[in-house]
């Protein structure tokens, strides 16, 4: 969906791409399912595992104009350090997706800069 995006049709995007990357979704904050629960600080839009390796994937829905609030700050120091503590991935990272309207994909890793957050491997930006 291309255009002017809502924090649901991102969240919709996400819904899709876990479906698409065979990953199950567990919860999301959409309606008919279920809702997350907070990871350390925050709730993220969306959780689900990928049933071949086990790995967890945190996904979290941003528009441009949410990039320099405090609540993301907050998510993207807390989200990217988590770590599997059991099953045949454990103490491998968990997965952290960012989704964000195309115009802005680029401008994730500045923030991080910014932030002062390093950047990890285990994060994807996603623009659409």
């Amino acid at each position: 969906m291309k255009g002017r995006q809502s924090h649901d049709s991102l969240i919709e995007e996400l819904i899709d791409y876990f479906n698409q990357n065979k990953i199950e979704i567990y919860c999301a904050n959409h309606s008919g399912y279920k809702k997350p629960i907070p990871v350390k600080r925050h709730a993220p839009d969306m959780m689900g595992v990928d049933s071949e390796t086990g790995i967890v994937y945190i996904a979290e829905a941003k528009l441009c104009s949410e990039l320099g609030d405090q609540i993301t700050k907050e998510q993207f120091e807390d989200f990217p350090k988590r770590v599997m503590k059991n099953g045949k991935s454990a103490g491998k990272p968990m997965q952290f997706c960012i989704a964000v309207p195309s115009e802005c994909e680029s401008k994730i890793k500045e923030t991080f800069r910014l932030w002062d957050i390093p950047w990890r491997d285990n994060i994807q930006i996603l623009g659409f």
